[in-house]
């Protein structure tokens, strides 16, 4: 049985914090990756395309997305090719929901409730497997669905197709906890291979059986950087599974973290310091001939540009000059952790408001030092931004916070002092 997997696809996500067209550009994108996975499953000729969850990003659901996802899952009955799409927290199967209100095409096949049901894979009217699958009926689907799994039938190759929150799965943290499951009983259920959903981050959890997730096909956020889309698996009758990645998302978001930049003096200078930190970045890593980027520049550190780059105006003339310079589609400028080029060592035996300023920073951001939250009387229903359930203490919030005061103090304080 040969399938192409994917999850986590997102159509029409809102992307509100963005312009008008960058929305455009990314939800074009997002159809565009289920577009070439319809092309490579045509051209690989696989007998399924699975999709584990979270196809719609929520209750909104543009006509054209609408038509454009007909067309395309037409495409693959007509080749012969069968889809099966088990629900996730984002689109579970009420008749309120896209995923109720769609006319699918024929070959379609979707899951919309927690019972599990066992679909039968054919190639020319004959079973060579079967994909096990169950949806979210609910936003908020708490229980372990894979529990309810069937022993899988000997003989033919059996996939379990679930939108689930494996424990310990790299970047799990990232996402609610919807249905949770064990890795250690999928390994033990017996099904030949699990397709996953729900965490965007694509890694194997296991090699026998393996149990995979393929990230989402098309990046939404500057955390969700790499290349995107999805996997072609093949479970011969006999002999190992062969599990291939494909590139399926066109724009791709990137991270650049600079620091060192005390000695640059002029913008004009700092501009060709990340042109060549991007040049150098993507001399490995280039991307497809059709990859386009949206790039999150990171300045760290001392600066002599500190006070300019908190200019808006000027931010924005650098992410327009980058932008062009490189090619990109648009470039965002993080300075939150930029610091003027001052040496706060030396502040730190004044004996003004500066230097008690400064000893208190440090004396309370040190894992040394007394309890923030004792020592500024804060109680943890006073912090807007502390997340109870996140296992975090309220003193490790408080230190996080506190981290770089000591420049903002400078910054501050010293600035006052000038003439």
């Amino acid at each position: 049985m040969r399938f192409i997997h994917l999850a986590d696809l997102h159509l029409d996500t809102a992307f509100r914090s963005r312009s008008r067209e960058i929305r455009e550009e990314l939800r074009h994108a997002s159809r565009r990756a289920l577009e070439s996975a319809v092309d490579r499953a045509v051209k690989e000729e696989v007998d399924a395309l699975l999709i584990a969850g979270d196809l719609f990003d929520g209750e909104t659901l543009t006509l054209q997305t609408e038509r454009f996802l007909g067309d395309a899952l037409s495409r693959l009955g007509q080749a012969g090719i069968q889809t099966i799409y088990a629900t996730g927290n984002h689109d579970p199967g009420s008749s309120s929901l896209p995923g109720g209100e769609i006319s699918w095409p024929e070959g379609v096949s979707v899951l919309r409730e927690p019972r599990p049901e066992r679909i039968e894979i054919l190639r020319d009217g004959r079973p060579v497997g079967a994909v096990t699958g169950a949806g979210h009926a609910t936003h908020r689907e708490h229980r372990d669905l894979s529990r309810s799994f069937p022993t899988p039938t000997p003989g033919l190759p059996e996939v379990g197709l679930l939108h689930t929150q494996v424990g310990g799965a790299r970047g799990a943290d990232a996402h609610h906890l919807y249905a949770p499951s064990e890795l250690s009983h999928l390994e033990r259920s017996g099904y030949d291979y699990w397709a996953l959903g729900h965490v965007h981050v694509r890694q194997a959890l296991s090699d026998d059986p393996p149990i995979h997730y393929p990230g989402n096909t098309q990046g939404r956020t500057p955390r969700e950087t790499g290349p995107k889309g999805g996997l072609l698996v093949e479970l011969p009758p006999a002999g190992s599974p062969r599990i291939r990645f494909l590139e399926l998302g066109s724009i791709r978001w990137e991270r650049l973290m600079l620091d060192g930049l005390a000695e640059e003096e002029r913008i004009e200078g700092l501009s060709r310091r990340i042109e060549a930190a991007w040049r150098e970045a993507r001399a490995d890593d280039p991307g497809t001939g059709r990859t386009r980027w949206i790039l999150r520049v990171e300045l760290a550190g001392a600066s002599l540009l500190h006070r300019e780059l908190d200019r808006e105006e000027t931010r924005e003339e650098l992410c327009n000059v980058l932008a062009a310079s490189l090619g990109l589609l648009a470039v965002d400028l993080r300075t939150e952790r930029l610091r003027p080029a001052q040496n706060v060592a030396d502040h730190l035996n004044r004996t003004d408001v500066l230097g008690e300023a400064l000893r208190l920073a440090h004396r309370l951001a040190g894992p040394e030092g007394p309890s923030p939250s004792e020592a500024l009387e804060l109680d943890e229903s006073e912090l807007a931004g502390f997340d109870l359930g996140g296992g975090r203490s309220v003193d490790e919030y408080l230190r996080g916070l506190l981290e770089g005061t000591d420049a903002d103090l400078l910054d501050l304080l010293l600035d006052r002092e000038a003439p």
